[in-house]
């Protein structure tokens, strides 16, 4: 998977411009916010308890992402390994958890998007 740092300024442009309407859609989604929006209090819990809330957020949040922006995912997945869409859905699972946590680890790319916050 290509990392934003390691493109050349026009062509990462190119690439965030590809991406931009796929993160949009995500992050537009009411449901998604609703939920990323909820705080836990670690302040007296458990660790139990912390990974209860964990759990309960992934199950929250899974069917989101999964179901209602799988498409935004798959393109997403698609730009940054120069591959279509159709590649992604059929490739193994194990390869798109991994291009999913390695798209996490690119501190340049979540910058961008992040900066979008007002």
């Amino acid at each position: 998977m290509m990392k934003i740092s390691t493109l050349s300024t026009e062509r990462a442009l190119d690439v965030l411009c590809e991406l931009t309407p796929y993160i949009a859609n995500i992050t537009g989604d009411k449901a998604f916010l609703d939920e990323l929006g909820k705080k836990f209090d670690a302040k007296g819990k458990s660790i139990a308890e912390m990974y209860t809330f964990a759990a309960q957020k992934c199950a929250a949040l899974a069917p989101v992402l999964l179901k209602e922006h799988r498409a935004d995912i798959f393109g997403v997945l698609a730009v940054l390994n120069e591959t279509s869409v159709d590649e992604i859905g059929k490739q193994n699972v194990g390869t798109t958890i991994k291009q999913i946590r390695d798209l996490f680890q690119d501190r340049e790319l979540l910058t961008f998007f992040k900066s979008w916050q007002w």
